[in-house]
């Protein structure tokens, strides 16, 4: 029962189960497979984003604002560190696997149609650019700040430099929850 309830276990018996249905239902198709592993990633972006946004900043206001409480240091050092990586690792997935699929439609063609939205593209386009904007503010500007944040890979700042990090952090979060909506809508919408 360990086995089922560690991550790795999770992981590893879920795609054993998508394995057996691939084999079952025959969906060897492996542009269907790799529209799979873009969803599949993009969840977990997106799952952590919402987290971020509407359970775990919110709670460790009210963590900070409660004197009597347990305070905020135990989703600072332990919570927040692995669910930034598994949210880093997600928004670098989701996007190398979507450039991937626009490529497997029609090569570097495929990008070029794409960002700049060409006839046929559009839509596809402008999920590709809301997408790329979203990695962009996750690797350049979320990373960063909630390192000065979290004082993580032995980042040390001061607290001016922690409050500002925490605006820039915020507004990036903030946008990237507004564009993950039309976002989502572009990526399921888009149909080669």
């Amino acid at each position: 029962m360990n086995f089922v309830n560690s991550v790795k276990g999770k992981i590893l018996i879920g795609f054993i189960l998508a394995i057996i249905a691939e084999l079952v239902f025959d969906i060897t198709d492996v542009y269907t497979i790799t529209v799979w592993l873009h969803v599949l990633a993009g969840i977990a972006w997106i799952g952590l984003l919402y987290y971020f946004n509407f359970v775990q900043v919110p709670g460790m206001g009210e963590a900070l604002a409660d004197s009597d409480g347990p305070g905020p240091a135990a989703i600072g050092k332990y919570i927040a560190p692995r669910a930034l990586l598994w949210f880093r690792m997600a928004a670098a997935t989701t996007w190398v696997v979507g450039m991937l699929l626009l490529y497997m439609g029609n090569g570097l063609a495929g990008w070029h149609m794409a960002f700049t939205l060409a006839s046929g593209y559009e839509v596809i386009g402008v999920g590709a650019w809301l997408g790329t904007i979203m990695a962009f503010n996750v690797w350049f500007i979320i990373w960063p700040n909630q390192k000065k944040i979290l004082g993580l890979k032995g980042v040390t700042a001061s607290a001016e430099e922690v409050a500002t990090a925490k605006k820039n952090a915020a507004l990036a979060s903030s946008i990237n929850v507004i564009l993950s909506v039309p976002m989502l809508l572009t990526m399921i919408a888009w149909h080669p």
